[in-house]
């Protein structure tokens, strides 16, 4: 299959997943209204979440994700999504510190989130997420472990 034609699979895939129906609380969160689904220091959750207690922006940012990320991937961010199959290159692992675009800091995952990653299935989220839902998710991407 060429790059073409699985970004666009992975475009129909992304539409359809986030076309499904829901509640209010699977909705991406609007500005300064988040939904927080914390995983607090030493509760065995999976989401890599940092070892002290997440700041409001990395709790916001782990419901964005939730919502929007964990599809490719994955719930704890290593890339393993049910649509990261067939996906060439595969979602990035986001708690190894290796990284496809950009250093790994703040403002590098910040710009991979609003700009995309070209050569990969990773989008734009510009103009889906708010600006404050792509900050709040890039404190939560940066807080994985992989962020330097």
């Amino acid at each position: 299959m060429s790059t073409l034609a699985r970004a666009w699979t992975f475009a129909a895939v992304l539409a359809l997943v986030a076309g499904c129906g829901g509640d209010a609380a699977d909705e991406p969160a609007e500005d300064g209204d988040a939904t927080t689904e914390t995983t607090e220091a030493g509760d065995g959750g999976e989401m890599g979440a940092p070892t002290d207690a997440p700041s409001d922006a990395v709790a916001s940012g782990r419901a964005v994700f939730v919502t929007n990320c964990a599809t490719c991937h994955g719930e704890d961010g290593r890339g393993n999504g049910p649509a990261a199959v067939g996906l060439e290159p595969p979602p990035a692992d986001l708690t190894d510190g290796t990284w496809t675009t950009g250093d790994g800091s703040l403002a590098a995952i910040h710009n991979v989130i609003q700009n995309g990653s070209p050569g990969t299935a990773m989008i734009s989220w510009q103009g889906t997420l708010t600006e404050s839902q792509i900050a709040a998710l890039a404190e939560f991407v940066h807080s994985m472990g992989g962020g330097r």
